[in-house]
């Protein structure tokens, strides 16, 4: 069953990797079936999650807005009367694989048993595979959409709230053929999991012929000879694949010697303002598929966001504001800072009856998970809802384009119901 939330919480700013006590009181000791609970007390315990996240290199343009939505629920829970201590840390995985292994093991070796990241796929995998998943912490990820996530060996730790690419390159196959008549099509993608896997997808889901599929290798003074390769059959859609850095560049050496009659399809990564405002050209035959934020709380997330940090959020940040409330709602209901626990109320407070908590009211929302009370969390993103796999989130996909105002949203879509 569900109750109405009585509490509003309103926001302040809050320093990342600092401790945040909290007033009020909580009383605990007693489960709902009347046993006794051994738990300590929710004002006797620190909730802790850590996250690893691109603060630098390919995208870093993301990586203020992640940290931000990270750091968005200590923020609102310090703006509460709960009493409870809150302790996190953000790390720099530069978007490298290595990085990421080393920020994560040393968040370890702090102690943290949870951590929200990576956002690369390339990173996400080697950080859970190398660290997280040995030491028994529980991983959840905003930005890492590869499929390959969902086939981890994970025993159960690796989470995301973000959806897998296969459902992206449906979306894009089908608006490449029905919004554009394309009959066509090339990929050009950055190396690793994330270009490959997406790439592979599409392709497969494309209804007409694909050309070639070129990977971008290594850091490149130009991209004249993969792009003179991916458009050399002259492709009715190039569909580009890779993070802004690239992209920028990728995109402004196009437009300089290589554009053609083709429609330029981009994936999400793509879908950042810093796009629009270095690439010196209007972009008006780029198209692109993302995810959006379709979930129930997400104007709750949009509003606190925006009164929080003066500015709009940008992509897979609602993700990470939903990774980070689920992590410390789990965390509250299994009752100790331990990855084993938390792994196992996961799915505990994001499905099932019990009361539902939105952006907002996670004050409300981990004072009953810390008595035992059943809780529902909903997301921005989307409903979590962690499949066996550990998939959560939006599946629904936002179609647009890069045009005089930026860019703009022309349709929402799903694979469900796309023509």
């Amino acid at each position: 069953m569900t109750r109405g939330i009585g509490r509003r919480a309103y926001l302040s700013a809050t320093t990342v990797g600092a401790a945040v006590v909290l007033g009020g009181c909580v009383a605990t000791g007693v489960l709902n079936n009347g046993e006794n609970d051994e738990r300590p007390s929710l004002s006797d315990r620190t909730l802790r999650y850590g996250a690893v996240l691109p603060l630098s290199g390919e995208l870093e343009s993301m990586g203020e807005s992640l940290s931000n939505a990270v750091s968005l629920p200590t923020a609102e829970l310090e703006a509460s009367d709960l009493d409870v201590t809150t302790e996190t840390e953000t790390a720099d995985s530069e978007t490298l694989p290595a990085s990421a292994v080393d920020a994560a093991a040393a968040l370890v070796e702090d102690g943290y048993p949870a951590l929200v990241g990576a956002a690369a796929s390339g990173v996400s995998l080697q950080m859970t595979q190398q660290v997280t998943i040995p030491a028994e912490v529980v991983t959840c990820s905003p930005a890492s959409t590869s499929p390959t996530m969902s086939i981890l060996n994970d025993r159960g730790y690796s989470f995301r709230t973000a959806p897998d690419d296969s459902l992206q390159a449906v979306v894009a196959a089908q608006l490449a053929a029905s919004e554009h008549d394309a009959a066509t099509a090339a990929t050009l993608y950055t190396a690793g999991d994330y270009g490959r896997q997406l790439s592979g997808a599409f392709s497969a889901s494309f209804d007409g012929a694909i050309q070639r599929q070129v990977s971008i290798t290594g850091e490149r003074d130009s991209y004249g000879e993969p792009l003179g390769q991916a458009l050399a059959d002259e492709p009715d859609i190039l569909f580009l694949i890779c993070y802004p850095e690239t992209g920028i560049d990728l995109l402004e050496e196009y437009y300089a010697d290589h554009q053609g009659e083709e429609t330029v399809f981009v994936s999400d990564a793509l879908q950042e303002k810093t796009v629009v405002e270095t690439v010196d050209d209007p972009m008006a035959n780029v198209f692109g598929t993302a995810p959006m934020s379709s979930g129930p709380g997400q104007g709750a997330f949009e509003s606190l966001y925006r009164e929080t940090y003066e500015t709009d959020p940008a992509v897979f940040a609602a993700n990470t504001y939903d990774a980070a409330a689920t992590l410390l709602l789990a965390n509250a209901a299994a009752g100790e800072n331990d990855g084993s626990a938390i792994a196992e109320q996961m799915r505990e407070v994001t499905d099932g009856d019990g009361t539902e908590i939105m952006p907002g009211e996670l004050a409300d929302g981990i004072e009953l998970a810390a008595t035992g009370d059943p809780v529902r969390y909903r997301g921005a993103a989307g409903e979590i809802e962690f499949d066996e796999n550990g998939n959560g989130g939006s599946t629904q996909y936002e179609y647009f384009r890069f045009d005089d105002d930026g860019i703009t949203v022309l349709e929402e879509r799903s694979p469900e119901v796309s023509e």
